[in-house]
């Protein structure tokens, strides 16, 4: 019993998101953004009095010129500030996002979880647990449940870890406990849902992609830098600002999508969310947008209200799309609040077909265990991870990188 009192004692601590810190981290890039654009336009005006038009290039093409490799923007329209300022922006994302993925993925991820999890979190810990040690018996198996729960994984998520484990050894006949740590890899990879792990889009359609979430979590930062990686993927994207509830929501999702470089429609503070969901669509199909992505509100307090707000947002997608189209619904999860991210997956999952999770600010704490307890509870697929507040630290989530990456 005392053991079980020991668990259950211990509260989580739960690190406070300030908004105000993302806020200033944008203007300050924006500010940035703006110097260089009026450094390049006084270049121009006196290097050139015929300046050439600059397509609108995906990142492949781009590459294959070798602007990327130059980091040079040589040619601008002439036109007026805003149509530069947005040209300008437009190719920024593309250059970032192409230089990410010119680098290996793997060591990236490796390089921005290995500071947090290494030190004294499961994975590093974990190491340590089984070094040495020779004896395969109940004792070793109540250390190691103590260390998953510790973890954030959670007692059930545990018991159904440890419960596999054991006949896993069992049943490769494994005698030295220094080899459970390789069979306790692969029993929690198997607890990580592989399945529709990809956003799944239609060609020549628009494509829908409900992002939910309470606030602070990182939604707003999530909406950005995914619009980032869409465009820079050659996809025309729209954002739709539906957290009008929140203060200060909407100039923060509308500084992310100048610097993504895509429209957003918006309305003003304490306008209907419905609304704004009714005109983002309407306005994605005129434009001819391939994606479509809408935030929403973050409030939990009153589930009832919730469920009312996105029961009505689904009902004008599936309008919009029709009853057969599929479409995405993220909830994003802040990976240091612990169990508390379980909590709101359970309370967003039965309020909203959800697809799938982000699970956002990995690189910030020493547990992680959240991914597999979310994943395993409500049987969905973790689609990106976030290790970073850069526009490019929004990750495409794959088992086997994830999993080799904090085990090795």
């Amino acid at each position: 019993m005392s053991f079980f009192k020991k668990i259950f004692g211990r509260k989580d601590k739960i690190e406070e998101n300030k908004e105000e810190n993302l806020n200033n981290s944008i203007n300050e890039e924006i500010k940035e953004n703006i110097k260089e654009e009026l450094i390049i336009k006084e270049v121009e005006k006196e290097e050139s009095n015929k300046i050439e038009n600059i397509e609108d290039k995906s990142a492949e093409t781009l590459k294959n010129e070798n602007i990327f490799e130059n980091n040079e923007i040589t040619k601008v329209e002439e036109s007026t500030d805003e149509e530069s300022k947005k040209e300008l922006t437009n190719i920024e994302t593309t250059v970032k996002y192409t230089s990410v993925e010119k680098k290996s993925i793997f060591s990236s991820l490796k390089e921005r979880l290995f500071k947090s999890l290494d030190k004294d979190g499961l994975f590093g810990m974990m190491k340590n647990f089984f070094v040495g040690r020779k004896i395969i018996d109940q004792d070793m198996y109540e250390e190691l449940e103590d260390l998953l729960i510790q973890s954030d994984i959670g007692m059930n998520m545990t018991l159904s870890i440890i419960e596999k484990l054991e006949t896993e050894v069992k049943n490769r006949g494994i005698k030295d406990a220094s080899l459970v740590y390789d069979v306790l890899k692969d029993v929690m990879k198997s607890f990580l849902v592989e399945e529709n792990r990809e956003l799944e889009f239609s060609d020549n359609k628009l494509n829908v992609i409900l992002i939910v979430g309470v606030n602070g979590v990182g939604k707003t930062t999530t909406i950005g830098k995914l619009a980032s990686k869409l465009r820079a993927e050659g996809k025309k994207v729209v954002i739709g600002a539906g957290d009008t509830f929140r203060a200060a929501a909407i100039e923060q999702l509308e500084e992310w999508a100048d610097r993504a470089g895509v429209d957003i429609i918006k309305h003003e503070q304490g306008s209907d969310p419905g609304a704004v969901v009714f005109d983002t669509l309407q306005a994605a199909k005129n434009r001819g947008a391939d994606v479509a992505i809408i935030d929403t509100a973050g409030r939990l307090h009153n589930k009832n209200n919730l469920m009312k707000e996105l029961e009505k947002i689904n009902k004008i997608i599936v309008k919009h799309l029709g009853e057969d189209e599929h479409y995405e619904s993220l909830l994003v999860i802040d990976g240091t609040t612990g169990q508390n991210g379980l909590t709101q997956a359970k309370v967003f999952n039965e309020v909203t077909k959800l697809t799938g999770f982000v699970v956002t600010k990995l690189d910030g704490t020493a547990k992680g265990g959240i991914i597999f307890a979310i994943s395993e509870e409500l049987k969905k697929p973790i689609k990106f991870i976030g290790v970073g507040e850069s526009i490019s630290d929004l990750r495409v989530f794959n088992v086997n990188e994830y999993i080799n990456t904090i085990f090795d």
